[in-house]
């Protein structure tokens, strides 16, 4: 998990809750409309789902037969109804019709969504994946927690790093599950949950074929956005230039390191999975260092305290820089960072020859690295 800088959509999926209805509308504009089976007093609130906050467009009353209908001819996106302040329902609004049968007394109460198509592509990759992964990372987990339990870092490690490959195995199937779908919402949705530097071509088509299709539409501009920043640090490309203080104040420029193997990386000391990782660039640094390995931390810390009391919490005995202006670093908006922990691997010439190396495999490039090397 990563902790990202912008409003992350979190599409609200009920179990056993959908159906494979679908309809296109003719008319111009759709109708959401359904029925409140343990309504509250109050009214139910249509809102657009923007990249900073709910905006109300349309407020309609529980008519006396406990039915509701809304007619909107807007934008294609992401929405949400909320019942009496009760109850919220997140939907994709396209082309279809939608039915909503809801409970509305309870925030955790049952809710039904019939006419969407992406609904039901959600749902059904949810349950598939579920399906064909769901024991084994049940297992992986199991490995993990025992092994942590009785100290044994090896074995933790063993479970951390077979998780990282179930994770390339799922992420392989939403791949081929948004090849599938094409380029609606419901592909932009998956779209979140894959690594976008080992997919980069992929995502980067379908963000240009998802921009054709939605315009308009705010989250798929920020994609295409991010995949043109990301451009900048594909694998092969000379790594754009920092220039930071250090804690002490001095300026230290990426530049200044060439001729060393060097690994950027972006963290901060509020950042978990950050902190959880540190002990692996720890070890990697220990046992490359002499060979010619450094690393570059840049730090999205706020506070200069803060960030030196993790450096020294951490034991990280290596360079460090940070503008401690958090996701608004100037480093940040040269890479587009939109979540850490971040990390680029450069060559002695300061080209990248790979990108978030996570857990063994960043010493497994390394000694990729320097057995090319002769060293």
């Amino acid at each position: 998990m990563k902790y990202s800088a912008t409003f992350i959509l979190m599409f609200l999926v009920a179990l056993g809750c959908t159906t494979t209805s679908s309809q296109e509308v003719e008319q111009e504009g759709i109708t959401i409309f359904g029925t409140v089976e343990t309504p509250k007093d109050g009214l139910i609130l249509l809102k657009a789902i923007t990249n900073t906050a709910y905006e109300t467009i349309d407020t309609v009353a529980l008519k006396s037969d406990n039915s509701f209908s809304f007619n909107y001819s807007g934008e294609p996106g992401f929405y949400r109804l909320e019942f009496f302040g009760a109850q919220a329902v997140t939907m994709i609004l396209d082309k279809s019709d939608l039915e909503l049968t809801v409970d509305g007394s309870d925030a955790r109460g049952k809710f039904e969504i019939k006419g969407s198509t992406e609904y039901d592509q959600i749902i059904n990759f949810n349950q598939s994946q579920q399906q064909l992964f769901g024991e084994k990372e049940n297992g992986i987990n199991q490995k993990y927690s025992a092994a942590k339990g009785a100290g044994d870092e090896k074995g933790a490690l063993a479970a951390q790093a077979e998780y990282m490959d179930l994770l390339k195995e799922k992420e392989v199937f939403t791949v081929e599950t948004i090849k599938k779908i094409g380029a609606n919402l419901a592909a932009f949705q998956l779209i979140s949950s894959i690594d976008k530097d080992r997919n980069f071509n992929f995502v980067d088509s379908m963000a240009l074929a998802l921009q054709k299709n939605y315009p308009n539409m705010v989250f798929v501009q920020e994609l295409v956005d991010q995949m043109e920043k990301g451009r900048l640090t594909t694998v092969g490309a000379y790594a754009p230039e920092i220039a930071l203080p250090t804690p002490e104040g001095n300026i230290l420029k990426l530049s200044d390191l060439r001729g060393q193997v060097v690994l950027v990386d972006f963290w901060a000391q509020w950042c978990k999975p950050c902190r959880l990782e540190n002990p692996n660039v720890v070890a990697a640094y220990n046992k490359y260092k002499d060979k010619g390995f450094t690393v570059y931390g840049v730090s999205l810390d706020r506070t200069k305290e803060k960030w030196t009391q993790a450096i020294a919490e951490d034991g990280l005995t290596w360079h460090h820089v940070s503008d401690l202006k958090y996701f608004n670093s100037v480093a940040a908006k040269t890479y587009g960072i939109q979540s850490i922990p971040f990390s680029i691997l450069l060559d002695r010439n300061g080209v990248i020859v790979a990108k978030n190396l996570r857990g063994a495999a960043l010493q497994q490039e390394l000694e990729k690295v320097f057995a090319a090397e002769g060293k």
